[in-house]
């Protein structure tokens, strides 16, 4: 008995090997169309044996890529952690479902209208049984040529607060009002300023009961467009997963020059050979220490 069950196990994974590769979302099950690897390490530059190997994800698409998977393992937690998001023809997201291991934890859920803009977005927590809702509205101040969006957020069916979001005509974010839910005190005033890389450089926060005002610097928008950029691999061997580490080290050595540079202290550098690789490399704040992120796609 004992022998014919482990020649069964020995023909079903046979089967699963020769068979497309799937993966399954609650009920239902997806055949996939690419799988994406991404391993995070920290490297030691200067000791070519402190490489750590710090976290993994795989990435799992359906054929039509509308259904994608993310499945984690933390090293420091034997549960495993999905999250599958489906989208709509026109790739926004129309639902997302969380799980640990088995378990369904979150279902959120969105609406948008005949002109893309999101209506709705509700958030079902199955752990706590909270609901969160939020409903969106749009109108355009004609003598400015901003776009005004009001948020109006519920939690299990009572109105929380209103948020009351500036765009320019550029869709650039100016400011942000946070209402009481009388939609008529002001909590906060949230107001923005951008950096030459076009990301914030700066949020000031203005608090009218107490007349306060309180500033917050944003690192990413003080960074030199030069220390965030797209570049090549730069190398003709054949990169595959097996090999991702000595690839790694080379890309490192021949980049000395880009990672020491000092008017970069801080840098986000992509590494591509654009068909199925990527190298991310980041400064951290340990001397000589990098963050290098290594994905890799395999189609099916």
């Amino acid at each position: 008995m004992k022998s014919s069950f482990f020649i069964w196990v020995l023909m079903s994974c046979a089967c699963c090997s020769t068979a497309q590769l799937t993966f399954k979302s609650g009920w239902d099950t997806y055949k996939t169309s690419l799988l994406t690897h991404e391993y995070t390490y920290t490297i030691n530059t200067t000791d070519s044996t402190k490489n750590m190997l710090t976290d993994s994800v795989n990435f799992y698409a359906s054929a039509d890529s509308l259904v994608i998977m993310t499945v984690h393992a933390p090293f420091n937690d034997r549960s495993v952690y999905k999250t599958t998001v489906f989208l709509n023809a026109k790739k926004q997201l129309i639902k997302k479902e969380e799980y640990k291991n088995e378990g369904l934890q979150q279902i959120d859920e969105y609406r948008y209208d005949n002109k893309e803009r999101k209506l709705c977005m509700v958030e079902d927590n199955k752990q706590s049984g909270n609901n969160f809702k939020k409903l969106y509205d749009y109108t355009n101040d004609k003598k400015s040529g901003e776009t005004v969006i009001t948020e109006t957020s519920y939690f299990n069916g009572r109105i929380e607060f209103y948020t009351k979001t500036y765009l320019d005509k550029k869709n650039v974010k100016l400011k942000e009002v946070r209402l009481n839910d009388n939609n008529k005190d002001v909590l906060h005033i949230e107001t923005y300023v951008y950096g030459e890389n076009g990301k914030v450089k700066e949020r000031t926060v203005y608090f009218p009961e107490w007349k306060k005002t309180t500033r917050f610097e944003e690192k990413e928008g003080s960074e030199s467009p030069k220390c965030n950029k797209t570049l090549p691999v730069g190398t003709a061997e054949k990169i595959t997963l097996t090999n991702r580490m000595s690839i790694i080290k080379k890309l490192l050595l021949r980049n000395q020059a880009l990672l020491g540079d000092k008017d970069c202290p801080d840098y986000d550098y992509k590494f591509t050979n654009f068909t199925n690789c990527d190298i991310i490399v980041s400064n951290t704040k340990t001397p000589n220490v990098k963050k290098v992120v290594f994905r890799y796609k395999e189609k099916f």
